[in-house]
């Protein structure tokens, strides 16, 4: 056996584990440059919880939403501090693409939204966990095309550091002022 094999990944399509230390556990609020803010907290190392504070799903609310984060290896900024970047698809259909700078305070987001979501985005505004059935049933009947790809370039304004899995970091019943 060679040593590529004895140390790449047991699925051909994942990517070698990460450094994740400067992401995981950060709470952020950050507001795209067409005026979208969005609280995200990053729960652990493949989780994260959400709330859209504005924009056409304002109030939609995400629990343990399941997500691909990596760091980069190669694109880092002349002071040293690490890019990562977050992946995932929504029970919606949508899939949403981020690259953090924390220390830029920076996020760079490309959402592709389906069909759908685009000529009703109300359906999606609710705390999603409790409507996954409803959801699905949005999503299969779509339409899912055409898909709409948004890339948005938007600017950290509270970053925190908080202790992984807290399921209070963004709650329903305590909701962190809009700043």
């Amino acid at each position: 056996m060679s040593v590529e094999a004895a140390t790449a990944p047991a699925d051909p399509f994942e990517e070698p584990v990460s450094d994740l230390s400067g992401l995981l556990g950060k709470h952020i609020m950050y507001t795209y440059t067409n005026g979208w803010s969005y609280e995200l907290y990053y729960k652990n190392s493949e989780t994260i919880d959400y709330h859209v504070r504005s924009g056409p799903i304002q109030g939609r609310m995400v629990k343990g939403q399941k997500a691909t984060i990596k760091r980069f290896k190669t694109a880092r900024r002349s002071h040293g501090s690490p890019v990562y970047m977050v992946s995932w698809v929504e029970p919606t259909g949508t899939c949403v693409t981020q690259v953090l700078n924390v220390h830029d305070l920076e996020v760079n987001t490309t959402i592709f939204f389906p069909d759908w979501v685009m000529k009703e985005p109300q359906k999606t505004v609710c705390f999603l966990n409790d409507h996954l059935d409803e959801i699905h049933g949005y999503r299969n009947r779509g339409p899912t095309y055409p898909i709409h790809p948004k890339v948005m370039f938007g600017k950290m304004f509270f970053v925190e550091d908080c202790p992984l899995n807290d399921e209070n970091i963004i709650n329903l019943h305590t909701p962190t002022p809009m700043r």
